[in-house]
């Protein structure tokens, strides 16, 4: 055992444990790696105890992204993980020793590799993320999204429905473990293979899968596809297990309508954190072709337009389950924002509250909601 002196310093003490004991006793353990697979990228998180050091590089021949890890304590018992995925064979660790390790992400094509580390929150520990992004996919599909402008039969409507969170934002949780990425998706799927039956309307996903995509992207794509509605959807949470009910939300440019409502919007523009975004220039409301008068009488009619169906959308969900609110409510949305495009977000449901739990896991449920959400729709529409 070591005794100190009382007059000894506290710095001095730092001192003498670093020159005393490995450097490793003061580094990161790697607890989880975790990965989610998108259209146009892959995504591998290492979940950390404490901030750790990196250096990356990359090679095409055999394809892989490699990254050196400084202050690393422990690794994982399984060091070579395989995934059945579009673009990754494996991922290998390599104890280096004093306190170092290799990662080593095996690709079965050259991708661009972005890495950057997040804090702890909202529950979440210090990450390294690393998205393994396959550029020219990335283009095709916003090619693809941007075609539907040329495509479209005249008369024909666009819409665009957003599930919201996805990959490591996992949304709010039930009582039974439900995941609120999992039932909007769900609702999502049912509603535009109900809306693409419609000869004057086609729809489309922001996300088909479990991953994320930060908001600002979300609302990049219903412009992309030059949507004329854009609908996010969501099952919430309370501290309150006895909350429950339907809503839907429109943006507001100033304050919130009511404390509930900005402290719901506060609690959604924070998946980006959660999420973990890697945030790539893109335009949002910027437009080099828009004056900013334009742009302002854009936003002032598609927010009309957006209460317009709002109360839609109300009146038919009210006859399938109550409503948390009579009315729409209002608040700074991020995924909201698109200048051009009335847009709403919808929350289907209590996922927190038993009850809702429950109906939102059946099959049943979430075709009623999916079929209400088309009735606005057309209603809107016509």
């Amino acid at each position: 055992m070591v005794f100190f002196p009382l007059k000894i310093k506290p710095f001095l003490i730092s001192i003498f444990l670093i020159l005393h004991f490995p450097l490793s006793v003061f580094g990161a353990a790697i607890t989880d790696i975790r990965f989610w697979s998108a259209p146009d990228h892959t995504r591998v998180v290492l979940d950390l105890t404490e901030p750790v050091q990196y250096e990356s590089s990359s090679q095409e021949n055999p394809p892989q992204c490699r990254v050196e890890l400084t202050g690393i304590t422990s690794l994982p018992k399984k060091k070579e993980l395989k995934f059945k995925d579009k673009y990754l064979q494996k991922i290998s660790l390599t104890d280096l020793g004093k306190g170092k390790a290799r990662l080593v992400l095996h690709q079965k094509t050259p991708l661009q590799a972005n890495i950057f580390t997040l804090k702890p929150d909202l529950g979440k520990p210090h990450r390294l993320v690393i998205d393994l992004i396959d550029v020219g996919q990335e283009k095709k599909d916003q090619e693809e999204r941007q075609k539907q402008k040329e495509v479209r039969s005249k008369g024909t409507k666009i819409v665009v429905i957003d599930p919201g969170h996805g990959g490591e934002d996992p949304g709010a949780v039930g009582p039974r473990k439900t995941l609120e990425k999992d039932i909007v998706l769900k609702v999502g799927e049912k509603a535009i293979h109900l809306l693409n039956q419609q000869r004057e309307v086609k729809a489309f996903l922001t996300r088909k899968g479990d991953y994320f995509i930060p908001l600002e992207q979300r609302v990049r794509i219903a412009r992309e596809y030059n949507a004329d509605l854009f609908i996010s959807l969501h099952a919430d949470g309370s501290f309150n297990p006895q909350a429950r009910g339907s809503s839907v939300y429109c943006l507001s440019l100033s304050g919130a309508s009511d404390q509930a409502a900005k402290l719901l919007a506060d609690k959604e523009n924070m998946s980006n954190i959660l999420g973990g975004a890697f945030l790539r220039p893109a335009s949002l409301s910027k437009d080099p072709n828009l004056n900013q008068i334009l742009l302002d009488l854009m936003q002032n009619n598609s927010m009309k337009e957006s209460f317009r169906f709002a109360e839609l959308t109300l009146d038919e969900m009210k006859e399938i389950h109550p409503l948390k609110y009579s009315s729409y409510r209002q608040a700074n949305f991020i995924v909201l924002r698109a200048p051009d495009i009335p847009s709403v977000l919808v929350e289907v449901a209590y996922i927190t509250n038993k009850e809702d739990e429950r109906i939102l896991n059946q099959s049943e449920f979430q075709e009623k909601i999916a079929k209400s959400l088309v009735n606005a729709i057309l209603k809107y529409f016509n």
